[in-house]
């Protein structure tokens, strides 16, 4: 049940509300139950009925990783959603859509690669899912480069000391190639370069190499949480040396090591980048349905959103400062990178 005040009720109505990362489609792919959110769907995070609650204007919906086939499954699932239920989804391809979305009172699908490797190291395949409506895609989801991962080797995943990615650092490398090659083609497209998953070599790497800004659109701050998933404080700078954003995420490992994760605690991370790197460079990427079965995200669905806007009332941050985080800094990155 809601606990926002009017107030916060409010706030978080006026604002254009982006999700940096939803595996919602996937998620159901993988249990054999329909591609579609308008059904209510207690066993997931995401239905049409908790996105309306939760006040969403659009999702980073993730569309393919590793296997093409699969991702133009999902591709179509995004689509037939549009076709089926006109009054309530579109696909953006600019992001005046998005605006428009907000202002239609429709939630926009943004077509998103949570890995390249289903381009099968073929650009023309990255060239056809633009046609398609992929506007994001994430350089990697730790594959190895056999399976035509786009970095070097693979990520690390779990907990660590601080020690450990130093000795990481040194250890791995970073794109491949083609991942070089990729990386071109999304600047040139208008595809949004998304880091989430990068080894610190590749993270590094591509903010060397890119002429856009990028987002990661999934993870926390490693001071607060030690996770190889989360971004330490040079990469926050860095990251916002370029322009580019932190969706910060609602799995409970990324908030906080014991699991043990509270709605205060996701706004300790808001706070701790927003004072580290400033206002303009944090996002949500909340990573609904993404973070396996039995885990409770915080908050525990998305109809639950208005919730995170009340804490960080709570905290003393300004509407400005919200209406930012809940969609703004991302609506601006999409505003520079795939255009008006």
């Amino acid at each position: 049940m809601q606990q926002a005040t009017p107030e916060a009720q409010a706030v978080h109505e006026r604002a254009i509300i982006i999700d940096g990362h939803n595996d919602s489609l996937i998620a159901r792919m993988a249990r054999n139950d329909a591609m579609d959110f308008v059904p209510d769907a207690p066993g997931y995070h995401v239905d049409l009925a908790r996105l309306r609650a939760g006040g969403v204007t659009a999702l980073f919906s993730m569309v393919g990783d590793t296997d093409l086939v699969k991702a133009l499954r999902l591709l179509d699932a995004v689509h037939q959603h549009v076709d089926r239920y006109p009054d309530d989804f579109v696909v953006p391809r600019t992001a005046e859509d998005i605006r428009r979305a907000k202002a239609d009172g429709k939630i926009a699908l943004i077509c998103q690669l949570e890995s390249s490797t289903c381009l099968c190291a073929e650009l023309a395949t990255l060239r056809m899912l633009h046609q398609l409506g992929v506007r994001v895609a994430g350089l990697t989801h730790g594959e190895a480069p056999e399976d035509h991962g786009l970095q070097k080797e693979r990520s690390h995943f779990d907990f660590c000391k601080g020690a450990d990615r130093e000795r990481g650092r040194k250890l791995d490398n970073g794109l491949t190639d083609f991942g070089r090659e990729a990386l071109r083609e999304m600047n040139r497209l208008g595809i949004a370069v998304d880091l989430s998953h990068a080894n610190d070599a590749t993270f590094f790497e591509t903010l060397e190499l890119s002429t856009a800004p990028v987002v990661f659109s999934h993870g926390n701050a490693f001071a607060l949480s030690p996770h190889w998933r989360n971004l330490t404080d040079d990469q926050l700078r860095a990251l916002a040396d370029n322009g580019g954003v932190i969706g910060i995420s609602f799995v409970p490992k990324f908030v906080q090591q014991d699991e043990g994760g509270t709605l205060e605690r996701v706004v300790d991370h808001i706070v701790y980048v927003t004072e580290l790197i400033g206002e303009d460079h944090v996002g949500l990427g909340a990573d609904f349905d993404g973070m396996g079965r039995d885990t409770v995200p915080v908050p525990a669905h998305v109809g639950l959103l208005p919730d995170f806007t009340e804490a960080m009332l709570r905290r003393g941050l300004s509407e400005t400062v919200i209406t930012k985080v809940l969609g703004g800094n991302f609506l601006r990155v999409l505003q520079q990178v795939i255009g008006a």
